[in-house]
């Protein structure tokens, strides 16, 4: 469970958030919406323990966030950012190198398999993996980010402005994919409009 509890955020003397908080459960699919310019990543950044809120708290499973635990906090969450900048080189080499991470050591065994299942269903041909990522379009990066979060096993999964990159027919096949995720707490954020589905929450921030 994530909870925010009574967040103030401010930058430039004008609150991005005040009083605000929230609650989401195991296993939600939550979507964050609201209008452009409302500071929607940075709840993602907070989370991760790239930002800090001025007054309140944020909890994951009880435990409240500080400086000393951040990095415990971050090992149970995967993210995919906006920004389609997800390196350089083969897809595989960047891949494997985020496997070979101390706390990604578990999932290598399965890996390679979990990656063909995936690049099969988000339609990729499996020579991608050779190809060099600055040659992709924003699309495939925007796949690529995807599956390589999802391989990593985390509890939590954190996609901001997942789909701007996809188009329809592609959209709705990762957005039913990652309602099937039932293992998983699910946060995106997004300006789509994402199907509602049994589980499916939206939460709208206001300015």
């Amino acid at each position: 469970m994530i909870e925010f509890r009574n967040i103030a955020k401010s930058f430039s003397e004008k609150f991005l958030l005040k009083d605000f908080s929230m609650i989401i459960g195991d296993n939600e699919k939550v979507q964050i919406s609201g209008k452009s310019g409302i500071w929607k990543s940075t709840i993602f950044r907070m989370m991760l323990g790239f930002d800090w809120p001025d007054q309140g708290d944020i909890l994951l499973d009880g435990v409240r966030m500080d400086e000393t635990n951040c990095w415990e906090f971050r090992k149970q969450i995967a993210y995919v950012s906006q920004d389609l900048q997800i390196g350089t080189g083969p897809v595989e080499q960047m891949m494997q190198d985020t496997w070979k991470l101390r706390s990604n050591l578990h999932v290598q065994k399965d890996a390679k398999g979990k990656l063909y299942e995936l690049l099969d269903l988000f339609e990729l041909n499996r020579d991608i993996l050779k190809q060099p990522i600055e040659k992709l379009s924003g699309g495939e990066k925007q796949r690529i980010a995807i599956i390589n979060a999802l391989i990593l096993q985390r509890k939590y999964l954190l996609l901001d402005e997942f789909s701007s990159a996809l188009d329809a027919k592609m959209k709705q096949i990762v957005f039913d994919y990652l309602m099937s995720q039932h293992d998983k707490t699910v946060i995106f954020i997004s300006h789509d409009f994402l199907n509602h589905q049994p589980g499916f929450r939206i939460i709208t921030l206001e300015s």
